[in-house]
């Protein structure tokens, strides 16, 4: 994913700080207050306070365990998916604000959701897992939608698309920086940060990714399938 992000820049420095775990679920791993991984989370981003952190957005890529979810926990987590899509972004958001300079209220901070990929089975639960995710990025001026149900037709994703849906994600997050934005203190449209305040952060233990190449701005995805 991060070489695929990468394609889309000439020159530019990009650290990535991953928290992720296999298998997990929206509400029962991830929901603040509540969920097993919450603390694991809201550590690491709070954890870049007083170390230059400046959190430039957020890439939320999960949505397949609602979409079996009545098997697993006996409930259809797809039902609630977008309130508690809604509740967490908000959430993380506020968390990234608290410790970060470039934004003037959480809701400049992008946001890309990537959207459930193709997954065999359980097709009405996955279209409103799906549906949900959209429904909260036409809501949101900074949020952005990055769809990969046309990539692997299997449960997980083959190197050719996790190369293809990192270019979408970088596109995706280009896309979410031009939202405008109505602070709720000031009232003021807000449009892309500085050219100055998209310089990446210094953190302890990131994934650091130079690219200095003639490369595309976007990738010809008929020559990775």
């Amino acid at each position: 994913m991060e070489l695929g992000s990468s394609m889309n820049y000439t020159t530019r420095d990009f650290e990535l700080h991953k928290v992720a775990r296999g298998g997990s679920g929206l509400y029962e791993h991830w929901y603040p207050n509540h969920g097993m991984h919450w603390n694991l989370l809201r550590s690491a981003i709070e954890e870049q306070r007083g170390q230059q952190g400046d959190w430039k957005g957020f890439i939320w890529h999960q949505g397949s365990q609602a979409v079996w979810s009545a098997q697993q926990y006996g409930e259809d987590r797809s039902l609630t998916y977008y309130g508690n899509l809604t509740g967490f972004v908000s959430e993380v958001r506020e968390l990234m604000f608290q410790n970060s300079i470039t934004w003037r209220c959480k809701e400049e901070i992008p946001v890309v959701i990537v959207q459930v990929g193709f997954w065999p089975g359980y097709k009405d639960a996955a279209n409103r897992t799906r549906d949900a995710q959209a429904k909260f990025c036409n809501q949101d001026p900074r949020a952005v939608l990055v769809k990969t149900d046309d990539l692997s037709r299997y449960y997980h994703y083959d190197a050719a698309s996790f190369l293809i849906s990192g270019n979408r994600i970088a596109q995706a997050y280009q896309e979410a920086l031009g939202g405008v934005v109505e602070c709720p203190d000031e009232r003021v449209p807000s449009s892309s940060p500085s050219e100055k305040s998209m310089e990446p952060s210094m953190s302890l233990e990131p994934t650091v990714m130079r690219l200095e190449t003639d490369l595309p701005s976007s990738i010809n995805t008929n020559e990775l399938v």
